[in-house]
């Protein structure tokens, strides 16, 4: 899954005070608490110029070590 924004989730500060309302620490990053098999792509641009359909994306992160995030080049391969 790809956006252009910093991430999935609400803001910190957003999701610190409802921890703090509700006394639940858990709710912290719950994008990333979906339990699913998934790649999660952040920080896309350009995203409005890509057609609904017809291209396939390809995307090559940089290897790190023990990482588990990493910057990546994605490409839109368009049909012909």
């Amino acid at each position: 899954m790809g956006i252009d924004a910093w991430g999935w989730d609400r803001p910190p500060h957003m999701q610190a005070a409802d921890a703090l309302e509700r006394r639940e620490p858990g709710i912290f990053w719950e994008a990333h608490q979906a339990d699913l098999p998934y790649s999660q792509i952040e920080r896309l641009v350009n995203l409005g110029a890509l057609p609904s359909h017809g291209l396939l994306v390809s995307c090559l992160p940089l290897r790190i070590a023990r990482a588990s995030a990493a910057p990546a080049r994605v490409v839109a391969i368009f049909e012909d």
